[in-house]
């Protein structure tokens, strides 16, 4: 049976786990039990430096493996749209296209200052045995062993920082190093929506149009009825209005502007700083 990959694109903390969560509750819409699949996009890549993969180091065989991940899903829910959310891949877009030219790519953008604060929460979490496990459970084999002891070192380094903050968390930009060692985490956490964006941004030129669904954190929260009948036509779907009322009771607006109460006023200038120009081009 034909399946559409239908690939969620955005920075962590923009709304993507929200989208996968609404659109994999109609019938027909598939997901992984877990929350990304990034060991499996890096598959042929693993020792790479940063989740920015050119498409030069896309080979035949990459491809084929990653397929087999999508396809074999498929088979195992008889699905006719396959949904994924991997965060990294906002910063490399055109490495996914290659894999997946056929794929419907749904593109998330948030305000990168409402989306600092809540990244900062990240990076402070706490382990969960459960969430972890279901994550290696997608891990390719033959590199469970270095994905095991990069996620305990970086375990390690939390215990023993005095922010109690992780030493990666989230999308590995170019520089995202030597950020951690020289900025404060707001910076890291904005730098971080900022690498991101641009990429999208810059990597989305070559995606037809038919093929993307733009949406605007801010204004799927507050009218999520009509951007679920948007996502409807855009998939070619048929949704009644009591199923779109079901998909989305519990959205909530409430986290609009939350930068203002959680940061204070030389974090805020220090975040729109880096975050001006991206925003600008965002219309923000």
């Amino acid at each position: 049976m034909e399946y559409t990959p239908i690939i969620i694109i955005g920075s962590g903390r923009s709304g993507t786990n929200m989208l996968r969560d609404i659109i994999t509750s109609i019938d027909g819409f598939e997901t992984w039990d877990c929350d990304e699949i990034n060991p499996v996009w890096r598959y042929g890549n693993r020792d790479f430096p940063t989740d920015e993969i050119p498409v030069e180091k896309l080979t035949p065989k990459i491809k084929k493996y990653i397929r087999s991940r999508f396809n074999g899903l498929q088979r195992g829910t008889k699905a006719k749209f396959i949904v994924e959310k991997t965060c990294a891949n906002s910063l490399r877009l055109a490495y996914i296209f290659k894999i997946f030219p056929e794929a419907k790519y749904v593109i998330i953008n948030r305000d990168g200052r409402d989306v600092t604060p809540s990244a900062m929460k990240r990076w402070g979490a706490s382990f969960e045995l459960k969430y972890t496990l279901k994550k290696l459970r997608y891990v390719p084999i033959i590199d469970l062993f270095y994905y095991v002891s990069r996620f305990g070192i970086n375990r390690l380094k939390q215990i023993g920082s005095k922010e109690k903050s992780l030493s990666f968390w989230g999308p590995l930009y170019e520089g995202i190093d030597t950020d951690v060692m020289n900025k404060s985490l707001h910076e890291v956490c904005a730098s971080q929506w900022t690498h991101c964006a641009e990429n999208t941004i810059r990597d989305r030129v070559g995606i037809p149009e038919k093929h993307i669904f733009d949406v605007r954190y801010e204004t799927f929260v507050t009218q999520p009825k009509s951007e679920m009948k948007r996502f409807a036509s855009f998939c070619g779907v048929n949704l009644s209005e009591e199923k779109i009322n079901d998909l989305v009771k519990n959205v909530s607006d409430r986290s609009i502007g939350t930068h203002k109460k959680q940061l204070n006023s030389e974090e805020i200038k220090a975040v729109e700083a880096i975050t001006k120009d991206t925003l600008a081009k965002l219309n923000y």
